[in-house]
């Protein structure tokens, strides 16, 4: 969705809207696997990846192994050490060849 035109706008609507001050940020991750993994390794891997970090940090994650979207669970945003926290973990993997973690983004609109 992209983001919507600027415009005068009360407190109630940009809440509902989630822009101004109601903004909420994630990331993108993107993984290289050092080997092709079986759905009950991948499925082993996610599972420790939701149990390691994200549920500590509050944060949820749409998408899989090779790549997904992380933000916060409830409202509000990822923060820039959930980021790099997310990065190292991935790296410390032994079944991960490489992760990228993306800057922070809106996690409801893109950008053009």
């Amino acid at each position: 969705m992209a983001l919507p035109p600027t415009r005068r706008r009360s407190r109630r609507q940009r809440k509902k809207m989630r822009i101004d001050e109601f903004q909420e940020l994630g990331f993108e991750y993107q993984l290289e696997l050092k080997a092709p993994l079986e759905p009950q390794a991948q499925e082993a891997l996610m599972d420790r990846f939701v149990r390691d970090l994200l549920a500590p940090r509050n944060l949820a994650a749409a998408g899989w192994v090779s790549e997904g979207f992380v933000t916060a669970f409830d409202c509000g945003s990822a923060s820039d050490d959930d980021r790099q926290a997310t990065q190292a973990w991935f790296a410390a993997q032994p079944e991960v060849a490489e992760a990228t973690v993306s800057a922070l983004k809106d996690a409801w609109y893109v950008e053009d």
